[in-house]
C-alpha cells in the first residue's frame, strides 16, 4: 500500500512538471498539396540499400508467454499481461501464407463456422470465409489479434486489433479476389485496462514502395502507407499513420497525408455505403491509436503526432536537435513528413520521413499542419521493434562462413569467421552500407547484411553513426536524392529482393 501511495505521488509530480510546460500549438494557415512520392536517401556518393524484412512462417510452438498470457487480466497488471499477449501472438501469428487468416489469441467467431481457429497461430484459409468477428481485447488468453493475409495480387495485409466485425463484401461473380471489398465494425473495448486499445482497429499496410487497393466500407481506398480504419457510433474513420491513402466515394476523392483522418457519416448501421461526399480531412485523433501495440504490425509504425511537416527548400536533418549535431541528409522541397515529437526548447521536430529514416529538422524552416504534439525529448528515442523471439537474432546463411569485420565495408579487417548455422544478435545498422553489427558469443563487429538470414525488421535498428568511413570512400556530407531507387518505403525485403515489408 504505501509503494502504490508513492507511485501514485510520484506520478502527481511528474504530471504538474508537464502542465507547466506547455505544449506549442504549431500550424500553418494554408500547407501546399504534399507530393506522392518520397525518394530514398543515404549519406554516401552512392545510395545503397538498407533492405527491411520478408515475410516468414512462425512456428507454433508454445512459449512461456502463451502461459503468462493465460492470467487474467487485473488493473494492476494488465500492461506486462498484455505485454505477454502480444509477445505470443507475435510468435505465433506475425507472418504466414497470403489469403490466410491467423489467430493469434482467443479464437474469432467465424460464418461459415471453422473449427481451424481453436488454437492460437491456426491458419485457415480465407476463401472459405465470409465473416469474422475478432474478440475483445483485456480477456484471459489473449483476446482477439487475427492477421489477414490477402491474396498476393492485393499487395495489401491487415491487422485484427480487439471487437472488430469484418465482411467479405467482394460479388460472387466479380472478378476480383475475395475480400477485395469489405466492410468493417468497430467494438468498443471493456473498461479496466488503460493500456488496451479503447477501440477494435484495423491495421491496414501496403508493401513498401507500391499502392495497394482495398473498398471498405463503400469507400475506394488507394492505399501507400498504414491506414488504420475503425468505426464509432455512425462514423467509420480513416487514419493515415504512414504515407498517403486517396479515398473515394462517390466519384469524389479526399487524398489523406500521415497524420490526418478522414471521418464519413453512415445510416442505419449500414456500413455498405456512407451518406456523405468526402469532405476535408482533419487532423488525427491521437487519443484513439495511442494504444495501439505497433509491435504488432508487419511493419513496425511509430505513432505520428496529429498532422504533418512539409520541406519548402532543401533541409537539413539531424541525428540530434542541435544545429552541431551529425548532418544526416539534405531533404529537399516539397517532402512531406510525421511529426513525432519535439525538443524541450521547441525548436526542432523530430520527423519521420516516408522511407522510414528519423531525425531533426529546424521547425522554423518546414511548413507545418500540426495539432498539439504531446512527446517533448531531446533524446531521439529507439523506433519500434517487433516482440518476441524475432526481434533482433539473425543466422548466418553463407555455407562457408560469415566474415566478422571491425567496421561495415569489406576494406576494414576481418576479425573472424562465423561458421554457417550461427546465431547472431543483431545491435545496430549502418549508416552507409546495408550492414550490421552483431553480438557473435561476445565478440562485436559488423556483418554484411546478404550474409545474414533474419526476420527483424532493419530499418527498426537504431543507426550507428560512430563508425569510421570506409579508407576509399568518396563520403558526401550532404548526400543527395536519387529518384532512380526507391519511392515512397525505402528498402525492399530481406532476403527476397522482389517486395515485402
Amino acid at each position: 500500500m504505501k509503494a502504490r501511495v508513492i507511485g501514485a505521488l510520484l506520478a502527481a509530480i511528474m504530471l504538474a512538471a508537464c502542465s507547466a510546460d506547455e505544449a506549442v500549438r504549431l500550424r500553418s494557415d494554408e500547407a501546399p498539396a504534399p507530393t506522392a512520392v518520397i525518394v530514398y536517401m543515404t549519406p554516401t556518393a552512392v545510395p545503397t540499400l538498407v533492405p527491411t524484412v520478408a515475410r516468414f512462417h512462425p512456428t507454433a510452438t508454445k512459449t512461456e508467454s502463451d502461459q503468462a498470457a493465460a492470467a487474467a487480466i487485473e488493473p494492476d497488471n494488465c500492461e506486462s499481461v498484455l505485454k505477454a499477449q502480444f509477445t505470443a501472438a507475435s510468435d505465433h501469428c506475425l507472418a504466414g501464407p497470403d489469403g490466410s487468416f491467423c489467430s493469434g489469441g482467443l479464437p474469432p467467431s467465424a460464418e461459415p463456422a471453422s473449427g481451424g481457429f481453436s488454437a492460437p497461430g491456426a491458419v485457415v484459409d480465407a476463401a472459405i470465409i465470409d465473416r469474422l468477428h475478432s474478440p475483445r481485447l483485456g480477456e484471459a488468453r489473449g483476446g482477439g489479434l487475427v492477421w489477414l493475409r490477402l491474396e498476393e495480387d492485393l499487395r495489401l495485409d491487415a491487422l485484427l486489433i480487439g471487437d472488430l466485425r469484418i465482411a467479405n463484401r467482394t460479388p460472387a461473380a466479380s472478378v476480383y479476389p475475395k475480400w477485395r471489398f469489405i466492410t468493417v465494425e468497430s467494438g468498443e473495448m471493456r473498461a479496466g485496462c488503460v493500456a488496451a486499445p479503447q477501440t477494435g482497429a484495423l491495421i491496414l499496410q501496403s508493401v513498401y514502395g507500391e499502392r495497394a487497393n482495398l473498398t471498405i466500407n463503400g469507400v475506394a481506398s488507394e492505399i501507400n502507407g498504414t491506414l488504420i480504419v475503425m468505426t464509432q457510433a455512425d462514423t467509420t474513420r480513416f487514419i493515415a499513420i504512414e504515407g498517403q491513402s486517396r479515398l473515394t466515394a462517390f466519384g469524389q476523392s479526399a487524398i489523406v497525408n500521415v497524420g490526418q483522418q478522414l471521418n464519413l457519416r453512415y445510416g442505419d448501421g449500414d456500413w455498405t455505403r456512407p451518406v456523405q461526399l468526402p469532405g476535408n480531412p482533419v487532423l488525427l485523433t491521437y487519443d484513439l491509436i495511442e494504444r495501439l501495440p505497433i509491435a504488432l504490425f508487419d511493419r513496425p509504425v511509430p505513432m505520428p503526432q496529429p498532422g504533418y511537416a512539409r520541406t519548402q527548400g532543401g533541409v537539413n536533418m539531424r541525428a540530434a536537435p542541435d544545429v552541431e549535431s551529425l548532418l544526416l541528409f539534405r531533404v529537399p522541397a516539397g517532402e512531406t513528413m510525421s511529426v513525432l515529437g519535439i525538443s524541450r526548447d521547441r525548436q526542432w521536430l523530430h520527423i519521420r520521413l516516408g522511407n522510414g529514416e528519423a531525425g531533426w529538422m529546424s521547425a522554423e524552416l518546414l511548413a507545418r499542419n500540426l495539432g498539439e504534439i504531446g512527446p517533448v525529448y531531446d533524446l531521439t528515442p529507439a523506433p519500434p521493434q517487433r516482440l518476441g523471439a524475432y526481434a533482433d537474432v539473425a543466422t548466418v546463411n553463407v555455407a562457408a562462413g560469415g566474415n566478422l569485420r571491425e567496421a561495415p565495408d569489406t576494406a576494414f579487417r576481418i576479425m573472424r569467421g562465423l561458421p554457417f548455422g550461427m546465431q547472431v544478435q543483431l545491435l545496430a545498422r549502418s549508416p552507409y552500407s546495408p550492414w550490421v553489427k552483431v553480438n557473435a558469443d561476445g565478440d562485436i563487429g559488423w556483418m554484411a547484411l546478404f550474409t545474414l538470414t533474419t526476420k527483424s525488421v532493419i530499418t527498426s535498428l537504431p543507426i550507428d553513426y560512430s563508425v569510421p568511413l570506409p579508407p576509399l570512400a568518396q563520403a558526401a556530407p550532404t548526400a543527395t536524392p536519387s529518384s532512380s531507387f526507391f519511392g515512397y518505403g525505402g528498402g525492399h525485403a530481406y532476403p527476397d529482393p522482389s517486395g515485402g515489408y
